[in-house]
């Protein structure tokens, strides 16, 4: 990938990150939801209720599988070479 390609798409980005944001809440959400249907072992927990409040449960799934996979996703971000992944250690240094 060339600089100015890499410069476009992050300005993309930049200027879709609200949309893309709602688009990863709303597809893990629906991918977890699809899951439970689907998983013999998880029929008993009963979604009908849940469903009703679909932006709070959306919000409930993501915040949830932000908090268990926020380490792995650092883990990543260290091994890129950006000037940001340099920030991001240094911040993640300091929580620890």
């Amino acid at each position: 990938m060339t600089q100015d390609q890499e410069n476009k798409l992050k300005s993309l980005v930049q200027k879709y990150n609200d949309i893309l944001l709602v688009s990863m809440k709303l597809a893990v959400a629906e991918d977890l939801i699809n899951l439970i249907i689907l998983n013999g072992d998880d029929k008993e927990f009963h979604l009908s209720n849940l469903l009703k409040e679909k932006d709070q449960l959306s919000t409930f799934i993501m915040k949830e599988f932000l908090n268990q996979n926020s380490s792995s996703v650092m883990n990543d971000l260290k091994i890129m070479e950006d000037p940001t992944v340099d920030l991001m250690k240094r911040i993640s240094k300091k929580r620890k």
